[in-house]
């Protein structure tokens, strides 16, 4: 019987027992298997990275939202003063005469209302155009909402206290109205839903904590000496001439040289000097 030669698989052989192979399934279900494992892990890795995506965004969301100081984009304030609410004090105290309550109003300073803000700070905040800072081309004049409120409060209780008292003072009435309805809008934007407990009348909210901005920081912020606008003026009488108004710069004002030059050379007038056309009542 003839020895039977083996001879080596030619490379179309090779070719042709990898195609029956994968035809039959062998050799090639080991990697299909490895195949559909990697996939699936894949898939898992990038539904686990998703899920953490949206878990950090909700917690970033929620760490804002208790982080939420209210703070200014104008002074950079935020609610950080505890401060409690009072049904009496130093505006209002049947306990107090009417001569230290008169005096106690009338001492709260208005006078920061009034700012000069750069012509860069306004655009980058977002400010619309105003009227242009006597002592500066760079600058407008702008009005501060809270010391504004506080003006039309002033001015409102005046002309309450004088009619009471049955003073011949004079007031705008367009001006009072002007001050209600401003005062009146601001309430409402506020929407303050602060529930306030009332066990005794008349002292709602009395010695309830609440989260303030600090009022001393909005004055320091608004009498900088680069934004003080010089400006002085009586809460309860108009000024008709209202550039003297803003002739009241400080000794560390830049702007205290070119104010001077120019009263040097134009000089003074009544800043309240009466006018013909003012809408005044005698209250």
């Amino acid at each position: 019987m003839a020895k039977k030669q083996y001879q080596p698989l030619s490379r179309i052989d090779e070719d042709e027992g990898k195609e029956k192979a994968f035809i039959s399934g062998e050799d090639g279900s080991r990697k299909t298997t490895s195949c559909s494992a990697f996939a699936v892990c894949i898939a898992a890795l990038l539904v686990s990275l998703a899920v953490n995506v949206l878990l950090l965004t909700d917690s970033t969301r929620i760490c804002d939202t208790s982080r939420d100081s209210g703070k200014t984009k104008y002074s950079g304030i935020t609610f950080d003063t505890m401060a409690p609410f009072h049904s009496y004090s130093d505006y209002w105290n049947p306990n107090i005469s009417d001569e230290i309550t008169d005096a106690n109003w009338d001492a709260i300073d208005t006078n920061p209302m009034a700012i000069s803000l750069h012509d860069d700070f306004a655009e980058q905040v977002g400010l619309g155009p105003s009227t242009r800072f006597p002592w500066d081309t760079e600058r407008s004049i702008y009005y501060i909402k809270g010391f504004h409120d506080l003006h039309c409060l002033k001015l409102i209780r005046k002309a309450i206290v004088s009619k009471h008292n049955q003073d011949n003072r004079t007031f705008t009435l367009s001006h009072l109205f002007h001050c209600l309805d401003g005062l009146r809008q601001d309430v409402m934007c506020t929407a303050d839903d602060t529930p306030m407990p009332a066990l005794v009348a008349h002292h709602v909210g009395d010695g309830q904590l609440r989260k303030c901005r600090d009022w001393n920081k909005l004055t320091a912020w608004a009498t900088r000496p680069d934004q003080q606008a010089c400006h002085d003026f009586d809460d309860y009488r108009e000024a008709t001439n209202t550039l003297e108004v803003f002739g009241h710069c400080p000794q560390d004002s830049p702007y205290r040289p070119v104010m001077e030059a120019y009263f040097e050379y134009h000089g003074h007038k009544d800043p309240y000097e009466p006018k013909e056309s003012d809408d005044r009542v005698v209250f």
